[in-house]
């Protein structure tokens, strides 16, 4: 997790199932939070820089996404590297066995 992360990056971050498991989960777990912090940690206002778990979604980018249509992406992006992985082991079976080993 990132605030500004590059944009070659974020793309990459795409293919990750981490991705779509932060943002699934995050939102239930920090929903209802309240933060405290110590007066060494303290804005000049103050206030503590984060003082709710909605504070900690907006800052992370975190409270735009359906926490439902994350865990979907989730799904699709293991079905998919499933996929890939077996596509890689039926070619390197394939290659084996154009060799003459079995």
């Amino acid at each position: 997790m990132s605030i500004n992360m590059p944009t070659i990056l974020e793309y990459f971050n795409y293919l990750s199932p981490l991705r779509y498991m932060i943002r699934n989960v995050a939102p239930y777990s920090l929903k209802d939070l309240k933060f405290t912090c110590t007066d060494h940690q303290r804005l000049p206002d103050g206030q503590c820089a984060i003082a709710t778990g909605q504070q900690a979604l907006k800052l992370y980018g975190l409270d735009e996404d359906s926490p439902g249509l994350m865990l979907v992406g989730l799904a699709a992006v293991v079905v998919i590297y499933r996929i890939l992985a077996y596509l890689i082991l039926r070619g390197k079976m394939m290659e084996f066995s154009f060799f003459g080993c079995k």
